[in-house]
């Protein structure tokens, strides 16, 4: 459950940033037959550079490093997007076994798959309380998007 006043996981903060000159590195557009994404295949080399800072900003502003965090719920939007966030936040490669099964399973469903991601990780991992999670997905732009998660109650971290 994700929701302010329930047992499960708690919006504690949210982080956004735009890469910048990647406007064409992702897009999206609206066709007369649905919609068209387009991702270029430098999409990994800018993330390995931009989720660290961006994630570090996020937790610092918390009192928390990457070491802190219990869970990460990255978008799985190919092997070398996760590879790259794992080098950017210096993380072990198990860090993002949730986000490799959910892409091995459903593929890349755009940047909702992290939810995806929430829910398996919820399923085979149980959450204690007072741990950490980060959800991490990314946009056109190239937009990155974090959340911090925390476990339990709405206790502030």
């Amino acid at each position: 459950v994700l929701a302010p006043d329930a047992g499960g996981l708690h919006v504690v903060d949210v982080a956004a940033a735009v890469a910048p000159d990647t406007t064409k590195e992702m897009t999206w557009a609206v066709t007369d037959t649905g919609f068209r994404m387009s991702l270029s295949a430098g999409v990994p080399d800018v993330l390995a550079h931009q989720v660290g800072p961006l994630v570090e900003r996020l937790l610092a502003e918390h009192q928390l490093t990457p070491a802190d965090v219990n869970h990460w719920a990255i978008h799985p939007g190919g092997p070398r997007i996760l590879d790259a966030a794992v080098q950017s936040l210096d993380l072990p490669d198990s860090a993002v076994d949730v986000s490799r099964r959910v892409l091995e399973r459903f593929g890349n469903c755009s940047s909702p798959t992290v939810l995806l991601v929430l829910d398996e990780l919820r399923n085979t991992q149980p959450l204690q309380d007072g741990e950490h999670v980060i959800a991490m997905t990314f946009g056109p732009g190239l937009t990155i998007y974090a959340a911090l998660l925390r476990q339990g109650g709405p206790t502030e971290v």
